[in-house]
């Protein structure tokens, strides 16, 4: 299999909206997401002026035995500042067994008006068995009689809510989320509703990586900063911890809608299943003095599992007809609105000599403003029905902009193997700029390759040649003793107006093969310049002698243009003398 092969999970590159109508759900000019129903988490009353609610439970093993940690939210409901109350916070165990909590040395003493405030409470106790927390608890404890007066405060029901660690399965009904579905955070006051827009697996120079891409939006009249929060990838028997590609803080004006992203590496035959949502919480050990601190303990708590798409190759992608203006993500910033981008040409031939198929695409970019535009520079891949993905090399082109009512054209190139038929092609525009190093989709399509055109007649879009006639001459030379050759061709050239050409346009090359399938010369012939090819005669010489003359002569003609990875081409047309 080709090397530059790799595998997409679940087709991955997909949405469930995405994969049903191609990328029209892009063309929805960002739709606000839907209004979603969070989570209500049970507020209880402490005191006259205090609620509480239990934000985190942790109850994980460690070498030291298992460690409980709980995070309250505390709000005060007064007009005026109240301390916190100094009770004890205990755990009970369903066996009966309780364990007093250690506040967080960051902590704080008291609560501001109308403010909320989290405070943490850890404990590690010597016990390696699955411990089974029933309730919270605040105790009211006076250590200044003899003995002690303990009086219960309050009690909370927390029976099945402990985070057991990352390989813990999220089961609860109301947190586990099907693809696409849009949520808020449970546990967090955060409005910010989330809808899972995308994962594609990716090969990258460090390995593995699924890239998962969520629509932020913010459904508030004021600005919102996104909370951090974290995406783990599962599978039945394994978490793969990820991380969010945006650094620092993201902040959301009013109804405003941003992607984000998030990197989750992996095995390279990892397919995952589901992924899992968590925040992160803290508990800062006391120390021995203001000078000397204690540890920061940082842990993460699961809050939701989203499931993944179960939608495989690329029959639900939209059908894309050549020519026609494609629709992009309006929430991309890469293609300028007023640049229409389509695929004029999808052609394919076998490379026996290298054993692979080659796929060549070119796109048409049209200029419709009264404004010089930049050439943006996207990436194009391709999916075979069963999911398996090709990068596309793209053509070398200069930074000249695409002039005012005019359009460019950009060629890619595309390594196959041979065992592919090329039809129900998926083709994919891909933005590797917003979330680098790792790639966005922004636009994807069902693709088919073109027919091979009739001798006589081929294009390379913007021309269309007609070819009336054509004849390879060959010459001895008695003291080389060696043939060389010269091929004739009259031409009819139509071009379509508007279309730029500069020096890295295609060219197109004539290779002469004899009947042993040996090449024994070539001659280029270019687009511009002063031995341009224009309609008429045109007379090449070929570079390459041959010391024998095998007939019948084979001349084929390519398109080649240059990528990054070296020369590319397609197989134009064939004749036969």
């Amino acid at each position: 299999m080709n090397n530059k092969m790799k595998k997409t999970a679940a087709v991955l590159v997909v949405s469930a909206a995405l994969m049903s109508t191609g990328y029209s759900a892009f063309a929805d000019e960002a739709a606000p997401v839907a209004p979603v129903a969070s989570e209500a988490i049970a507020v209880h009353k402490l005191t006259d002026n205090l609620d509480v609610e239990v934000k985190s439970i942790l109850n994980e093993h460690v070498p030291e035995g298992t460690r409980i940690g709980v995070v309250i939210r505390m709000k005060n409901n007064s007009t005026g500042i109240v301390r916190v109350p100094e009770y004890e916070l205990r755990v009970k165990t369903s066996d009966g067994t309780e364990y007093t909590l250690q506040p967080s040395a960051s902590n704080i003493k008291a609560v501001q008006s109308k403010a909320n405030s989290e405070l943490s409470y850890m404990a590690v106790i010597d016990r390696t068995d699955d411990v089974q927390l029933a309730e919270v608890n605040w105790t009211d404890v006076d250590y200044y009689v003899y003995p002690k007066k303990e009086t219960p405060i309050l009690n909370i029901p927390v029976a099945g809510l402990g985070w057991q660690g990352s390989d813990m399965p999220i089961t609860d009904a109301a947190s586990v989320k099907k693809w696409s579905d849009s949520f808020t955070i449970p546990s967090l006051t955060s409005p910010i509703q989330y809808t899972p827009v995308n994962i594609d697996k990716q090969s990258t120079d460090k390995g593995t990586v699924y890239v998962v891409q969520l629509l932020a939006y913010n459904p508030t009249d004021k600005r919102e900063t996104i909370p951090e929060f974290s995406l783990d990838g599962k599978t039945a028997a394994k978490v793969f911890t990820g991380k969010r590609v945006e650094e620092g803080a993201l902040v959301l004006d009013s109804k405003e809608e941003k992607y984000i992203h998030f990197a989750i590496p992996t095995d390279q035959d990892t397919e995952l299943t589901s992924l899992n949502l968590l925040t992160k919480e803290s508990f800062a050990q006391a120390g021995a003095s203001a000078a000397a601190p204690g540890e920061v303990i940082q842990y993460q708590v699961g809050r939701l599992n989203i499931l993944l798409p179960v939608n495989g190759g690329t029959t639900a992608l939209a059908p894309y007809t050549l020519g026609e203006a494609m629709t992009f993500d309006t929430r991309s910033d890469l293609i300028h609105p007023s640049l229409q981008v389509s695929l004029v040409e999808l052609h394919t031939y076998d490379n026996e000599e290298e054993g692979n198929k080659i796929v060549t695409a070119k796109f048409k970019l049209n200029n419709s403003s009264d404004k010089p535009i930049s050439i943006p520079e996207f990436q194009a891949d391709l999916l075979n029905p069963e999911g398996y993905e090709y990068s596309g090399q793209r053509q070398t082109i200069t930074n000249t902009p695409i002039l005012p009512n005019s359009g460019i054209v950009v060629n890619y190139s595309f390594n196959i193997p041979l065992s592919e038929a090329g039809q129900g092609l998926g083709l994919k525009i891909v933005d590797a700029k917003t979330a680098a190093p790792y790639k966005q989709t922004i636009a994807s399509y069902r693709v088919d390759v073109q027919k091979q055109e009739e001798n006589t007649k081929f294009s390379v879009y913007p021309f269309k040649f007609d070819v009336s006639h054509w004849d390879v001459s060959y010459l001895f030379s008695i003291q080389t003793l060696e043939y060389s050759y010269k091929g004739k061709f009259i031409m009819d050239i139509e071009r379509e107006p508007s279309i730029q050409v500069d020096q890295n346009f295609s060219k197109l090359q004539f290779e002469l093969y004899d009947a042993s399938g040996r090449l024994v010369g070539t001659s280029t012939g270019s687009f511009i310049g002063a031995n341009r090819l224009v309609t008429g005669e045109n007379n090449f010489t070929f570079k390459g002698t041959s010391q024998q003359f095998d007939s019948p002569l084979t001349l084929k003609v390519f398109e080649v243009f240059t990528t990054a990875g070296g020369e590319a081409k397609r197989l134009v047309t064939e004749y036969t003398k």
